[in-house]
């Protein structure tokens, strides 16, 4: 039971027709503990104008109507009332005029002759189902939208946070390894072997653990929008993803074999420096005993250039192949450890640089990683 009264609009301007819908209506509503209060009017605008003075929760339509066409009459009313149920009392039976006042958005269409009490009752019932239901869910869309404005300051918030906090511990694991690395570089000689061995450890994972941060504040900045591409100096970026990962190249003895030369391109250069980072670091762990890497670009026919790590590994089977770049897909995940963001994110980062990503390779026979950038001068 309602605890106000149902507020019915009745546009209908023939009295015959007022007259047994009224009859129908009071039948209807009989037997029901809920109070229906009934408007009439004969026309277009002053139906417009109800509407826009009163919160009707129901309008029961007969758009021949003397001051608009029968499909005007609909679609203005629907248009006045956007969220208020319409139930369209027709006398028409031409498929072509039922299915452009369906198409409007009306929620319900009775044939005004074959009305009754059962079939208005019953229109009237769900009309107001669907108007609280639409009252329902624009709660609810405004209650989403104000946790997702809260979630997103929250998370603009912690973005900073993380940013500033993963700084300041670069800044101190710096420091360490420069520390650490002074004393391996002047007093080697003078210590322990047991000392020199702890402190090249020392060094090597406080590379590691400035890649991990440099990583997570690189996986931060791929959700921005905000991203400046520009001509690469390919020859730097792959230089750094080099050096920092020598001291993974010096375990396995691998030979890099790099041209002397690269095209052009463009990019974001601490994004692309991930990519060879993944690629590079991939082929030493899977590239078999010490490992030798042939890394090239091409430019291709279209404009984009084409840059790739070849190894001569164990290759990859056609089935691991189709899962490579998917999220939580690693190459031996019981026999390596994670150097990389994974090919996954390496996917999202050459995505947004406008390249796309793919690998050729077969069991046996080794793997070449490769991935695509706009040329410069395209």
């Amino acid at each position: 039971m309602r605890k106000d009264p149902i507020k019915l609009l009745l546009v209908e301007r023939s009295a015959p027709n007022l007259h047994r819908i009224h009859t129908y209506l009071a039948e209807a509503f009989s037997r029901s503990a809920d109070v229906l209060e009934v408007r009439e009017v004969g026309r277009l605008d002053a139906a417009q104008a109800a509407v826009m003075a009163d919160p009707f929760d129901v309008i029961l339509l007969n758009p021949y109507l003397p001051d608009a066409s029968i499909i005007t009459s609909v679609i203005e009313m629907r248009k006045a009332a956007a969220n208020i149920p319409i139930v369209v009392l027709t006398t028409l039976d031409k498929p072509d005029y039922i299915k452009q006042i369906i198409e409007t958005g009306v929620q319900n269409l009775l044939h005004i002759h074959e009305l009754d009490t059962p079939h208005l009752h019953r229109a009237i019932l769900l009309a107001l189902e669907w108007k609280k239901m639409m009252t329902d869910q624009r709660q609810i869309t405004v209650e989403l939208n104000q946790k997702a404005a809260e979630l997103e300051a929250r998370n603009v918030a912690l973005d900073e946070f993380a940013s500033t906090l993963a700084h300041q511990i670069q800044g101190l694991l710096s420091q360490m390894v420069g520390y650490a690395s002074y004393l391996e570089m002047h007093y080697a000689a003078d210590t322990d072997p047991d000392v020199q061995q702890s402190l090249t450890r020392i060094v090597e994972s406080g590379h590691k653990m400035d890649n991990i941060i440099t990583e997570m504040l690189l996986l931060a900045s791929i959700s921005s929008d905000d991203i400046q591409i520009y001509s690469l100096d390919m020859g730097r970026v792959v230089n750094e993803a080099k050096k920092r990962l020598r001291y993974l190249i010096r375990e396995y003895q691998a030979e890099l074999i790099m041209p002397d030369s690269w095209p052009a391109a463009l990019g974001h250069a601490p994004w692309i420096e991930e990519v060879w980072l993944n690629y590079i670091g991939n082929g030493l762990k899977y590239g078999g005993d010490q490992p030798r890497l042939e890394l090239g670009a091409s430019v291709q026919a279209d404009g984009m250039v084409r840059f790739w790590v070849k190894d001569d590994g164990i290759g990859i089977s056609p089935a691991d192949q189709l899962r490579l770049f998917k999220p939580h897909t690693r190459l031996r995940p019981r026999r390596f450890k994670g150097e990389g963001l994974g090919l996954s994110i390496v996917k999202r980062i050459v995505t947004k640089c406008g390249g796309e990503v793919g690998v050729v390779s077969q069991e046996g026979h080794g793997s070449t990683f490769w991935f695509t950038l706009p040329g410069a001068e395209s």
